[in-house]
């Protein structure tokens, strides 16, 4: 609760950063909007964790393939490195759609974050669905693994020092959603590209 408080507090100042910066010139605008947008996402992140499973939404028959075609096509708009690199079975799954597209979208800005592109596969068998993510950055140590996927845990010093700043809240909030579907997400790494990659698997 004091979590989400703050974060919801700060939004109003910062609006009122936004308006103000909107009236400089350009050249000292670009560096202090790109702070406040960094902030901006950082809450974001905050929020996400704070509203947990309660916002997740009602579970229901989910075609799982066509939801995560839809997350790719949603962030190839946005500019990310991502494709879909296999799409296998057919059926539905009964998924919270909401939240599951919010742990895949953080499995695909995790992989960005730290590598320069992303695939994803889906794999529907009679008895489990597999969302893999993989990328081609530096991955985890497997010995980091686990607490690489721990509320605010950040791997920054052994992975990519260019990354920019982070909360560590990405792949624990996929780990917490893979857990409400009663699945799990697995770390390990990508043998088609030679970084990470995270498994959301789900029993059906």
């Amino acid at each position: 609760m004091m979590l989400s408080g703050v974060s919801h507090d700060l939004r109003t100042p910062l609006t009122r950063m936004k308006l103000s910066l909107a009236m400089l010139d350009d050249a000292e605008r670009e560096p202090m909007e790109r702070d406040v947008e960094d902030m901006q996402r950082l809450l974001d992140a905050f929020l996400d964790f704070a509203r947990g499973n309660a916002e997740s939404g009602a579970a229901e028959p989910t075609d799982a393939q066509a939801l995560v075609a839809q997350i790719v096509q949603d962030a190839q708009r946005g500019g990310t490195d991502v494709t879909l690199a296999q799409s296998q079975g057919e059926g539905v799954v009964t998924l919270r759609p909401t939240a599951m597209r919010r742990a895949v979208e953080n499995l695909i800005g995790n992989a960005v974050r730290y590598g320069t592109r992303c695939e994803i596969s889906v794999v529907l068998t009679e008895t489990s669905l597999r969302i893999r993510v993989e990328d081609d950055g530096p991955g985890i140590d497997p010995e980091r693994r686990e607490e690489a996927m721990r509320p605010f845990v950040r791997l920054d010093s052994s992975r990519n020092q260019d990354a920019g700043s982070g909360v560590g809240l990405g792949l624990a909030i996929a780990a917490d959603i893979a857990r409400v579907h009663g699945g799990v997400l697995r770390l390990g790494q990508s043998d088609r590209l030679g970084g990470l990659s995270a498994d959301i698997v789900i029993a059906r």
